[in-house]
């Protein structure tokens, strides 16, 4: 068991924008889904939620537009004023000059994002939400407990291993979440997760945000599996989430 924590509750008398503005920045022809399925996560915990995307896609772009809570914005100046930006979910080859995450208050950083991103700009603002394989190629290194705490210390930056289990760590404190079942294979759940860890962070500290975003999910995750078996996809995935929020409030998943 870990030290619990509460996660930022909005306060009587805020208003929109206070609770959370997040940018999204992702998607292209090829993986249309991964930005839909990070949206469909975040919109329901955070006030403004922003979609900038990569490649000019129509049938993307329209996908969007069809989910009443995002904004699909055509240039970047959202980055400096939304307080977190998820990157690199579903980018492929996208062009596009990583140089302007300069200016962004935080980073989640996920998928394609590794491609853009050097170590050397890793800093305090990053999340890093990799897969085993990604992480070691970004690292060059085994995604072993070890090597991922090393990591984080070295760049001052958290890092989310996602696996069996989950590792979260930020160089200081190391957790792991083994809450996960078998039909969260399914493609897009990735996406969830870092949609959540990235809605999360607008309002919350980095490890307190990667960790519980990690054990959301999979009590979400959990929750279909009562209900459905194995039967279920990733959208399904982000709508479990709120109810899954509310079972973790409780305090007793740490």
């Amino acid at each position: 068991m870990g030290k619990k924590f509460s996660l930022h509750k909005p306060q009587k008398n805020s208003h929109k924008g206070q609770n959370g503005k997040l940018l999204i920045i992702g998607g292209s022809a090829a993986y249309s889904g991964s930005a839909l399925f990070s949206i469909l996560a975040a919109r329901r915990f955070v006030d403004l939620l922003y979609f900038y995307p990569t490649e000019a896609c129509p049938f993307l772009i329209q996908a969007t537009k069809a989910i009443p809570e995002a904004i699909v914005v055509y240039d970047l100046e959202k980055i400096a004023e939304a307080d977190c930006v998820l990157f690199g979910g579903g980018m492929g080859g996208s062009e596009f000059n990583a140089g302007v995450l300069g200016t962004a208050k935080k980073v989640v950083l996920d998928a394609e994002g590794f491609n853009y991103v050097p170590k050397a700009r890793l800093d305090s603002r990053f999340i890093l939400t990799p897969h085993k394989l990604e992480f070691e190629r970004y690292f060059g290194m085994e995604a072993s407990e070890k090597n991922i705490e090393n990591m984080a210390k070295k760049h001052h930056c958290t890092i989310l291993r996602k696996g069996t289990p989950d590792v979260i760590s930020d160089g200081r404190s190391t957790r792991t979440n083994e809450i996960h079942n078998q039909g969260m294979t399914k493609g897009g759940t990735g996406d969830v997760l870092a949609g959540l860890v990235a809605a999360l962070y607008c309002t919350n500290p980095a490890f307190e945000s990667a960790f519980a975003g990690a054990r959301i999910n999979g009590i979400a995750g959990n929750m279909l599996l009562k209900e459905f078996g194995f039967n279920f996809c990733a959208s399904d995935l982000a709508s479990m989430l709120p109810k899954a929020y509310a079972e973790f409030e409780k305090g007793k998943y740490f």
